[in-house]
């Protein structure tokens, strides 16, 4: 197996271990109630954005639509796919320099994908303002670039363990360069631009060649190769956190909800499968009904969920009294 058969098996591995999380954790009903019908209402939105029935999109400025792209682009998720053991056990020099080269094409093409999703989307909002179509490529290309460098000099600023305000440095500068190129001031774009490619040029010296933070690079590519399947499955109650006790000890902070009797009801409720996937079924519903719902009928919404919230109130104060554990810490919950 060569580097890039390994690089495409350890791609190809991420990616279904996210969406087998993913399945486990949405089930047919809440892609029926809520991901469809969400997809419908959005798709019958952007019809009326590119007829210009959407009165009010011209009136949010510029630096609100500077601030949301920011927020889809901007995210710092770029991290080298090369393991401890390519380190430790092969430890070629060639084999990590090409699997850092594939990570890089790996991350710029989900970043190009993404850019023209974005591109897409608000290619309307341009349109009515009155930009031209090379405008609006123009502004495309130069929104790629300049998340690039972000993500790149970002990344680098992390594996390098600067300081937070030299990060946040760089995302508010970013930030200002998106903002200079929807108000169409190049002078500004090309100021802060060019600051951008000397930092990234700076700090990204080397990094194919000498491999200086070769075990930060791992150590971040571990945290977020597993943060996202860690995070969804240990908040979903579908994984319990690892004890290496026959019997853990359970001993809720009395002061997290107020009581550890309180404390360890409502866990216990997240962590009961029939209660979690009633919430993932209603909460979806409540909100694909608050946009489909027209005029005042969206008062009932909110008057139906808050009857089901106080019907499971009262039903689960009443299976927890008669239940045998909450019975026996009676006397010593009273914190």
């Amino acid at each position: 197996m060569n580097e890039h058969q390994l690089f495409a098996r350890r791609v190809r591995i991420h990616m279904t271990k996210q969406w087998k999380t993913w399945r486990l954790i949405l089930d047919w009903t809440v892609v029926l109630y809520g991901v469809i019908p969400f997809v419908i209402f959005l798709g019958y939105q952007y019809r009326l954005l590119w007829q210009g029935e959407l009165g009010w999109v011209r009136q949010v400025p510029m630096f609100v639509w500077a601030l949301g792209i920011g927020i889809v682009l901007l995210r710092n998720q770029f991290f080298v796919w090369v393991e401890r053991a390519d380190v430790t056990l092969l430890a070629k020099r060639s084999l990590i320099h090409r699997l850092k080269r594939h990570s890089l094409l790996y991350h710029a093409l989900k970043l190009g994908a993404m850019s023209l999703f974005v591109l897409w989307a608000f290619m309307p909002v341009l349109w009515l303002d009155g930009w031209s179509f090379s405008s609006i490529l123009a502004f495309g290309m130069a929104l790629l670039f300049v998340t690039a460098l972000h993500k790149w000099t970002r990344y680098q600023l992390t594996i390098r363990c600067s300081h937070w305000m030299l990060r946040a440095t760089v995302t508010c500068v970013t930030l200002l360069c998106l903002y200079a190129l929807l108000i169409d001031s190049p002078l500004w774009a090309v100021i802060l631009g060019s600051g951008l490619v000397a930092v990234a040029m700076y700090v990204g010296e080397g990094w194919l060649t000498r491999h200086p933070y070769l075990s930060q690079e791992l150590e971040r590519s571990e945290a977020l190769r597993t943060a996202f399947d860690r995070a969804l499955l240990s908040t979903s109650g579908a994984i319990e956190k690892p004890s290496r006790r026959k019997r853990p000890l359970y001993r809720p902070r009395p002061n997290r909800f107020g009581s550890v009797r309180r404390t360890s009801a409502i866990l216990l409720y997240i962590r009961t499968p029939r209660h979690r996937n009633l919430w993932l079924r209603l909460i979806p519903l409540a909100v694909t009904g608050m946009l489909l719902v027209p005029s005042w009928f969206k008062v009932l919404i909110p008057l139906y969920v808050g009857y089901v919230m106080w019907q499971e109130r009262q039903a689960f104060k009443q299976e927890m009294e008669r239940h045998p554990f909450f019975r026996a810490i009676q006397e010593r919950t009273d914190l």
